[in-house]
């Protein structure tokens, strides 16, 4: 197949026809072992390479220049004839980075890489016992498709090798990108990932921390943006409900119905778990509009606000206050509550139960 005579003068082909070291990528750019003013065994990439543009600079010596520039330097000739040199050899470009952020693929496909790609994973006894002491049963852990996430590279490269085998493009999937040398592999953290599933479908992979993160946080995406060819995570709801409740019937209830919204999902899964009343998880932030929506159309009369700690206490009270007028001005009841602990959640769930048992 003939190639874009930008393939042999990218950047990206020049370093890898001259060997040179890199040393880690951010963004759309290369860091490498300067040949000019570095030793090999250098650590530190002072040769910032940008992708896009082809050119390069040292952050050391200030050299700089084109990509051709910079292969008629290092072979002692003129750019006249490094232009006919690299024309005459082929292009090493493994998967040369075009973007850092890339359009996000649709809900179908990424279903079909995150089931795969979970398939892959296992779920260690640390985890395993973390989401027992949840009051999680073996089959709602199998079901739901809680896996450890992997975290040793030569695994995650392996793990990223086989869904490409499969067919299976990554670029556009939230978490997958690829590292210095082109490899595909994915961000990695200690924790649990927990699929976030709507209208049946893996929408993204949020991840149940071990360790808090940055500000308190206990959950965060699984997300690649700002990576070469990375794709950042979208702040996707998640429904659970019971299996025999399809979801033609769901949103298009003749009865009016009460269900759960919860500001994380792993406070979903518990209220789902110990109510088997139809939740909703909402990551990070709630959006009023995505509430009423969702809502709307299941033809909902009251909700059970459930709001976590860490969203607690990074959010100001306003914007729930926001959610319950919103709600309420469509004639719709808010029960505000605040998950603090297990203990919390447990008192509150018997309430949840007794209902269950009136209404029946």
């Amino acid at each position: 197949m003939q190639k874009d005579i930008y393939d042999y003068i990218s950047i990206v082909n020049v370093i890898n026809q001259l060997n040179l070291k890199k040393t880690y990528t951010k963004g759309n750019y290369i860091y490498a072992i300067c040949p000019f003013c570095q030793r090999e065994n250098e650590k530190n990439g002072y040769l910032k390479i940008n992708t896009i543009n082809d050119v390069y600079i040292c952050k050391n010596c200030e050299e700089s220049g084109s990509s051709i520039e910079l292969y008629a330097k290092l072979n002692f000739i003129s750019t006249k004839e490094a232009f006919k040199r690299i024309l005459r050899e082929t292009p090493i470009l493994e998967d040369r980075p075009y973007i850092y952020n890339n359009p996000i693929k649709d809900e179908m496909y990424r279903d079909i890489i995150y089931r795969e790609f979970l398939k892959l994973q296992t779920l260690n006894n640390t985890h395993y016992n973390k989401l027992k002491a949840m009051n999680l049963t073996d089959e709602y852990i199998k079901e739901n498709h809680f896996k450890t996430i992997e975290n040793n590279p030569y695994k995650k490269k392996k793990i990223c090798q086989k869904l490409q085998e499969q067919g299976l493009k990554l670029d556009g999937i939230p978490g997958m990108f690829q590292d210095i040398d082109f490899k595909w592999t994915y961000k990695s953290h200690n924790g649990i990932f927990i699929p976030v599933v709507f209208n049946n479908k893996i929408q993204g992979l949020r991840i149940l921390l071990d360790d808090e993160y940055k500000l308190d946080t206990e959950n965060i995406w699984f997300s690649s943006n700002n990576e070469h060819n990375g794709t950042k995570a979208s702040n996707w709801p998640m429904i659970l409900k019971e299996e025999n409740n399809n979801w033609i019937n769901m949103y298009n209830a003749n009865e009016t119905q009460s269900i759960i919204i919860a500001t994380e999902m792993i406070l979903a899964h518990k209220l789902f778990n110990n109510t088997h009343k139809t939740v909703i998880g909402i990551p990070n932030s709630v959006d009023k509009e995505v509430v009423l929506n969702i809502a709307k159309r299941m033809n909902v009369d009251k909700v059970f606000l459930y709001v976590d700690k860490c969203s607690l206490l990074h959010s100001n009270m306003a914007i729930f206050n926001n959610i319950i007028n919103t709600l309420e001005e469509q004639n719709i009841k808010v029960d505000f509550r605040i998950a603090l602990s297990e203990k919390d959640i447990g008192k509150d769930l018997n309430e949840y139960k007794e209902e269950k048992r009136r209404i029946a």
